[in-house]
């Protein structure tokens, strides 16, 4: 039920927002791409037995230099021992299939002036940020800490095209679905090193709002 939940009500939310985002000027939009895992069983190699990630994006844009965006995404992340030459994991030879439901709220500093309402504008940036999770591995919710780098462009001046590479740390043991161990159980997961899973992917926002209103505090909107 909470999963079905985390999906309905930001489909819910992106209906209104389409409709109010003339006057609270959010910029709704999607996102797609790729999630891989890093723990117990991947512990560097990136983009390791890559899954589907897809979701809904919320932008609020405070200056040319600095956005929020919420997001709400399900990812699938996958591993198996016998992918790697670790004698241990060969003897272990476990494997997994997981999905992640996220919500989490992220920000983006921009190192250049970035005008949505500019054609062909773009600029690299650092965002970080702060979510929950959950996982079909387990039942609690879990917070997540997002930390990338992207480069967003405008092919219009309604739209923003984001390209994003985000790890996400997690204070879970759990997404590998590995056992913690117990008086009459091998060792099977290592303790208190807490699983990883990044995304890598695209977001497309659309600005609905009839003209960009800026705050002088922050900046001064370009010329078009």
């Amino acid at each position: 039920m909470l999963k079905k939940n985390i999906i309905l009500l930001p489909l819910i939310s992106l209906l209104f927002s389409a409709s109010y985002a003339q006057k609270i000027n959010i910029e709704p939009g999607i996102t797609i791409g790729t999630s891989y895992y890093l723990g117990d069983i991947n512990h560097t190699r990136q983009f390791y037995s890559p899954g589907l990630t897809f979701g809904l994006a919320f932008r609020q844009t405070i200056s040319n230099f600095y956005a929020l965006r919420f997001n709400v995404l399900r990812a699938s992340i996958a591993g198996n021992d016998a992918d790697f030459s670790d004698v241990y994991q060969q003897v272990r030879n476990h494997s997994f299939k997981n999905t992640i439901y996220e919500f989490g709220v992220q920000s983006e500093i921009n190192f250049l002036s970035f005008n949505t309402g500019i054609r062909k504008d773009y600029a690299p940036y650092i965002t970080a940020g702060i979510g929950i999770a959950t996982a079909n591995s387990f039942q609690v919710i879990t917070p997540v800490i997002p930390l990338g780098i992207g480069w967003k462009f405008s092919p219009s001046k309604r739209m923003t095209l984001n390209a994003e590479w985000c790890f996400r740390t997690t204070f879970s043991d759990r997404l590998d679905l590995l056992e913690q161990p117990n008086l009459h159980q091998k060792q099977l997961t290592k303790i208190k090193n807490n699983d990883w899973y990044s995304i890598a992917g695209i977001t497309v926002t659309y600005n609905f709002a009839s003209e960009k209103k800026w705050c002088p505090a922050y900046s001064k909107p370009k010329k078009h």
